[in-house]
């Protein structure tokens, strides 16, 4: 395929399986100015598919960089009324939104940590009412990504400028399997596949999973009422959507008070365009007691300081490292792919639709089930070829769900 053909076959699989517009709607894209190509083709792909409205709302990374090096750190604190109006009114509307990652992880590497950590506060404040929505599926969203060169080269150290992104977009392509002859078959195969383990693991009732590796050992508790998902979601109109593109998990939230022990990551996580690495988390009773990281202690340190929430696992997710992206041997440094490549785990907010009847229940009521309440949501990766998880039921009958990095059930 040409690029323009990989780009158009790109957006026409998210806006046909990912969001799945319907006659009628409309959506919101944001993304930053270098994934202009795709915002057009996604944008004609929304109106073929009969989106009334297609709002865009483009960043600049280099200006983005400008403003964390010159704005004083009381500008990131600042959240707007016509910024939650407009969130209001979309919420509304059940307008659909698409992100698109397209700027480099390391954007903000140079930053100061402390705008870096009023910033994503603010925008956690700002968007609590939406994020719950997005958890609770309200309406149609999906998260993808298309390459510029700096995220590219950084990929593909060896390549430079166009012959780097080239080799990237690649990559996201074979990822969100846009490069089958029928993509949207393939997914369907892949959603019934990720769905079927989902409710097997439903069934299987566990009450504790018990994680071991060279740098994990944590035991953590779930709900009596807990549900596993899968790959695709049914939104609040009864439209079936694929939140991101790529995946290749099942996932829950865990009881956030039963978790004990040490959680280290296994690949970078980029939070707010910053690096974090090599870092271990200390669990007792829920929360983090202790932390250390080689790279980003600070950063992360903030993050852990937004809300208690923060403090506290929202969601498990189990990825086998026989994966497609696992086996591809690239490290993309970020989360929305390294991932799909790992099991993981996310600090912050939990998933209502993870409770029987979640959906219904209020933000203090899901908090006495043990579902967490957090302005973020913030996955990283703690799989590998030596990561065993045992499930263990309530009499403290135990089965592996994980050896050696695979499933086994």
């Amino acid at each position: 395929m040409t690029y323009e053909e990989k780009v158009k076959k790109y957006a026409e699989l998210v806006v046909k399986v990912g969001l799945n517009i319907q006659q009628g709607q409309k959506l919101m894209i944001s993304a930053d100015i270098d994934a202009i190509d795709f915002v057009r083709a996604v944008t004609k792909a929304a109106y073929d598919k009969g989106a009334v409205d297609v709002i865009q709302k483009l960043t600049d990374g280099p200006s983005s960089q400008l403003k964390y090096e010159y704005a004083p750190v009381e500008t990131f604190t600042e959240v707007h009324d016509y910024q939650k109006a407009e969130i209001d009114q979309h919420l509304t509307e059940r307008v659909a939104h698409l992100r698109i990652y397209s700027q480099s992880p390391e954007l903000l590497k140079d930053a100061d940590p402390d705008k870096i950590a009023a910033n994503a506060t603010a925008i956690g404040e700002l968007n609590k009412d939406f994020a719950r929505a997005v958890g609770r599926f309200d309406f149609s969203w999906c998260i993808v990504a298309f390459p510029n060169i700096a995220w590219a080269e950084l990929v593909f150290p060896e390549l430079k400028g166009e012959e780097a992104r080239m080799k990237l977009l690649d990559a996201m392509i074979a990822a969100v399997r846009a490069d089958q002859p029928d993509p949207i078959k393939a997914w369907e195969e892949h959603n019934s596949n990720l769905n079927s383990r989902a409710q097997l693991l439903t069934e299987k009732g566990f009450d504790r999973l018990h994680y071991k590796s060279e740098r994990t050992d944590v035991e953590i508790g779930l709900n009596q009422r807990h549900i596993w998902m899968g790959a695709s979601a049914v939104n609040a109109d009864g439209v079936e959507i694929q939140v991101n593109m790529p995946t290749e998990e099942v996932f829950t939230s865990p009881d956030f008070r039963r978790v004990n022990g040490v959680i280290g990551n296994t690949r970078p996580l980029s939070y707010n365009s910053a690096i974090i690495d090599d870092f271990k988390l200390t669990f007792k009773d829920g929360s983090v007691v202790d932390f250390e990281a080689g790279k980003g202690y600070e950063v992360l340190k903030n993050m852990l300081a937004t809300d208690d929430g923060a403090k506290r696992l929202g969601e498990i997710a189990l990825v086998p490292d026989d994966s497609p992206i696992s086996n591809s041997g690239i490290l993309y440094y970020n989360t929305l792919f390294d991932e799909n490549a790992s099991c993981h785990v996310a600090l912050g907010r939990s998933f209502p639709g993870a409770l029987q009847n979640g959906k219904e229940l209020s933000k203090e009521e899901l908090e006495a089930y043990g579902l967490n309440q957090s302005l973020i949501h913030v996955d990283f990766m703690i799989g590998g070829p030596d990561l065993s998880i045992e499930g263990i039921h309530e009499d403290g009958s135990k089965e592996f769900i994980f050896k050696d990095g695979n499933w086994v059930i």
